[in-house]
């Protein structure tokens, strides 16, 4: 064995079980092998953990040092190894004086040269205190003076607490220049410190851990000049702890999801700092990345950057600077390394999938074996809102920047299940943002009674979201779903309706029972070629589309359909050539609320896409469509994004001739399209029946007025605008999509 991959032995844990090779934070090389690293260029005058990290980067990136024209090139300050001169007269003085014992004057001592020392100082943590002590690797990162540091860990492995540690040890020991006074004279401030989380919920963490760590040492709390009654820091108009050095900590939640507008970044745009700390940066988007903190690095080149994450898959800055950038040092540590790690191994691997659990406890990269739906796509889902906030009118305004609640179209999907209960998925489609927002997921558990208690859910969320369709799973709900449509129909004959009866009697024309195991029939609209697809396929096909385009909105909050989808994949392909899809721990992890999901999303494919039979176009083909853009429809389904197919949006002026006034012709949305057809292009429409033809006659009139709500409804921003009296509910939706153009 060669001296070099001695060393590497000592300085790597390979564990056999997982397949996984980490760095050993316990790793201790003696003094040949010291001599050796040496010998290849090596600084050795220094702490061990800044000589095991030098031998690391060199192992990792240039072949040990075997070239010796490389060398390591993180820029960095390195952390000393030994006390001042005169530190042992200090200590013996310090003893003599009687108010120190020899123990506490060596850490005095050792707190102006090792930042471990200071927090074990200023903290209380000691290493005989299990519960209150640093671990080896924590330590090793709040020693670290790289100006690039990247920690890939896995969950539960402490990363953010050493970190807010870490913060607070730079806020009073980093020195920064604050230019010159009025007479000439140098200022030295503390320093600026950013901190980026993509969430709210996790910079109020990691606040409150800094405040929790300060409250710990009277004499640091004294030396904090923000917040009141108690606290230490301050949340508007961001969140922010100041120090009376000039230090000053602000923290900026990035969010998962990019804008489209160029704005991306807001108010953390413009800022300047000594230090910026990015926490879970694999779920910080990348426009956050060019806009905000590579234009600080430029400016300011000796600002120190550190990001920690558990690596979500994405291919982006945070893999690059773990995996393929030799001047950022990498700390890579599962969550194997945690000392109650076999106490607690059994129980994580039971709920998690194989790939969740090496993505999110053993820390790698798994993009490339993902299930059906991306990692990517799910973090860009995932917002920060509560499904109780969704029916308050201003939040989708202010907060989801829906301009117009009332024009969206809503469906409900509902997976029965006799065993984990029924889910009930409400998703709204705005036309404007473009963007499919999930309002509510709610289970109603199985019973003795289970049934009664479904069908009262279903008519009570269809009373509170008045929703444009409701598509059921047939297989087990099908006596359900004919309950409900005979109650509905009784309804109508009902003398004395309640404003709860009026919505119910809507049931029997908006449910609709769709079967996973049947095919369902998709029409080009214009060659009028049917498409066939099985149920499931066609379902989850579709919620893959509508997820890649990142326009998915869901709550934080809801675990239950994060893991459903994370966890989601082919189990099998069956006899036919088919998929078969499922999750493979459905005890612990289900799939009954993904299917309530893209149950929904495809219940709104299906009745307001091009696709659906009924928005097709007969007989003809329309004379403003370019060769091109006719050749690219006739290649089906495939071609079309979720967004771009739903509701027919495809506005670009670049597939219209201009012929006929340019006319959007694909825009189909119901009676509308049919009318626009037959108007603009003399194309023949179906035979519609009376009632059909009033809606659209009321659609081109131009006297439609807005009569304000009731009290009784003003916070329901599910409910339409209405229109004029006694109008039909097709011509007030038609209405209604005039007025949104």
């Amino acid at each position: 064995m060669s001296k070099l991959q001695s060393i590497k032995n000592k300085l790597y844990i390979k564990n056999e079980k997982f397949d996984i090779e980490y760095q050993n934070p316990d790793a201790r090389l003696d003094t040949k092998d010291v001599e050796y690293l040496k010998s290849i260029g090596v600084k050795t005058d220094v702490h061990r953990t800044c000589i095991n990290c030098q031998a690391r980067q060199l192992i990792k990136y240039h072949n040990g040092g075997a070239d010796h024209e490389q060398k390591f090139e993180v820029p960095c300050g390195f952390v000393k190894d030994r006390l001042p001169a005169g530190a042992r007269s200090t200590i013996d003085k310090m003893v003599q004086s009687g108010n120190h014992t020899k123990e506490d004057a060596e850490l005095y001592l050792k707190s102006t040269v090792d930042p471990v020392a200071w927090c074990n100082l200023m903290f209380g943590f000691r290493d005989d205190n299990p519960k209150f002590r640093l671990r080896n690797y924590q330590k090793e990162q709040i020693r670290c003076s790289a100006e690039r540091l990247v920690v890939r860990e896995g969950r539960r492995a402490g990363k953010t607490f050493a970190m807010a540690v870490k913060m607070l040890y730079l806020a009073f020991n980093m020195d920064c220049d604050g230019g010159t006074d009025a007479l000439g004279n140098k200022i030295v401030r503390g320093p600026k410190i950013m901190i980026i989380t993509p969430y709210q919920a996790q910079i109020t963490n990691f606040f409150d851990e800094m405040e929790n760590l300060l409250k710990r040492n009277d004499a640091l709390v004294e030396q904090v000049t923000t917040g009141t009654g108690g606290s230490t820091y301050v949340k508007t108009p961001n969140y922010r702890m100041e120090f009376d050095n000039g230090a000053r900590i602000q923290g900026f939640v990035s969010g998962t999801g990019t804008k489209t507008d160029g704005s991306g970044g807001g108010t953390m745009r413009g800022q300047s700092a000594n230090v910026i700390y990015i926490d879970e940066m694999d779920m910080v988007p990348d426009e956050i990345m060019e806009k905000v903190v590579m234009p600080i690095m430029i400016t300011y080149p000796d600002t120190l950057l550190i990001a920690t994450s558990t690596p979500i898959g994405k291919r982006e800055k945070f893999y690059k600077w773990c995996l393929e950038s030799s001047d950022f040092k990498e700390d890579f540590l599962p969550s194997i390394v945690l000392p109650q790690w076999d106490k607690q191994e059994k129980l994580i691997m039971s709920e998690s999938t194989k790939e969740a659990f090496e993505a999110e406890y053993l820390a790698k990269f798994i993009e490339g074996a993902y299930g059906v739906f991306k990692p990517t796509d799910i973090l860009a889902a995932r917002q920060e809102y509560s499904y109780s906030q969704t029916t308050n009118p201003l939040w989708w305004t202010k907060f989801a920047k829906v301009p117009r609640p009332q024009h969206m179209v809503k469906v409900m999907g509902i997976d029965w299940n006799k065993n984990a209960g029924t889910e009930f998925s409400i998703v709204a489609y705005d036309a404007d943002t473009q963007r499919w927002i999930v309002c509510e997921n709610i289970n109603i558990p199985a019973s003795d009674f289970s049934g009664d208690k479904w069908k009262k859910e279903v008519i009570r969320l269809n009373y509170k979201w008045r929703p444009d369709w409701i598509y059921a799973d047939e297989g087990y709900g099908h006596t359900i779903i004919e309950d409900l449509k005979l109650h509905a129909f009784k309804l109508r004959s009902k003398k004395q309706k309640s404003p709860m009866d009026l919505e119910t009697e809507k049931i029997a024309d908006r449910l609709i029972a769709f079967n996973f195991s049947s095919s369902v029939e998709l029409r080009d609209p214009i060659t009028q070629k049917v498409i066939k697809k099985s149920g499931k396929e066609f379902l989850v096909s579709n919620a893959i589309k509508v997820m890649e385009s990142q326009q998915v909105w869901f709550s934080n909050e809801d675990k239950t359909l994060s893991k459903q989808l994370t966890a989601y994949t082919v189990m099998r392909i069956s006899a036919n050539g088919k998929p078969i899809y499922g999750v493979k721990n459905k005890k612990v992890i289900g799939d009954h609320r993904l299917d309530a999901f893209i149950l929904a999303l495809g219940g709104l494919f299906l009745q307001e896409s091009i696709y659906a039979p009924s928005n097709a176009f007969v007989d003809s083909t329309p004379q403003s469509f370019t060769r091109e853009e006719l050749a690219n429809r006739k290649s089906g389904l495939g071609k079309l994004s979720g967004a771009a197919a739903l509701l027919g949006r495809l506005r670009s002026p670049d597939v219209l001739s201009g012929q006929g006034g340019g006319v959007e012709v694909l825009e189909i949305q119901g009676d509308r399209a049919k009318m626009e057809s037959v108007k603009k292009h003399n194309i023949p429409s179906r035979k519609r029946s009376a009632s059909q033809e009033q809606s659209v006659l009321e659609y081109f009139k131009e006297d439609i007025i807005q009569v304000p709500r009731s009290s009784a409804d003003q916070h329901d921003i599910s409910r339409p605008q209405v229109t004029k009296q006694n109008r039909s509910r097709n011509a007030s939706r038609i209405g209604r999509r005039k007025r949104g153009r």
